[in-house]
């Protein structure tokens, strides 16, 4: 899977990762972009990162002309970015 990635410190403890794949007209493979998202977190934890909470937001839908102008549903997504927040150091317990 092809995405782009972009790293954005949130003060000294927080990361935000934001993992964007490239639009390609085919409908998002949720499990294999989360496996991304884990190999990443395991590599940032040899660095000291721990993933603490992950989100989505879709960015683009497709779906037939019927489900566009009437809302019924029916489309999928070709286009999610993923948001992952890391904090530094060990979870607070």
């Amino acid at each position: 899977m092809q995405y782009d990635r972009l790293e954005l410190p949130a003060g000294d403890d927080q990361l935000i990762v934001l993992y964007v794949n490239k639009d390609t007209a085919q409908s998002v493979e949720v499990a294999t972009f989360i496996n991304e998202i884990a190999l990443d977190a395991a590599h940032l934890r040899s660095n000291g990162w721990r993933l603490r909470s992950v989100a989505s937001v879709p960015m683009r839908e497709v779906g037939t002309t019927g489900n566009v102008l009437f809302q019924s549903g029916g489309g999928y997504a070709t286009q999610v970015a993923l948001v992952a927040v890391f904090i530094a150091g060990a979870l607070e317990t």
